[in-house]
């Protein structure tokens, strides 16, 4: 777990579409292992505590409504 709050679209636990591109309103899932079970679609401009420093990763279906990407990580 990273030690303080960043930005999803900063973080490797964002997960997002290999066509989208990084911005703050670009969705994406969060796939952090004790955040998955929630499925929990968010935004590039979204943050939380859980953050670590990293590029997204990528798998289609992370943008969908719900989510129906599985964890690339």
């Amino acid at each position: 777990m990273g030690e303080q709050w960043g930005f999803c679209k900063r973080c490797q636990w964002w997960q997002i579409e290999p066509s989208a591109k990084i911005g703050d309103a670009t969705m994406g899932l969060c796939i952090d292992e004790n955040l998955q079970p929630y499925r929990l679609l968010v935004s590039g401009n979204s943050g939380c505590n859980r953050f670590m420093k990293g590029p997204p990763a990528q798998a289609e279906g992370s943008s969908s409504h719900p989510p129906t990407a599985s964890p690339s990580r």
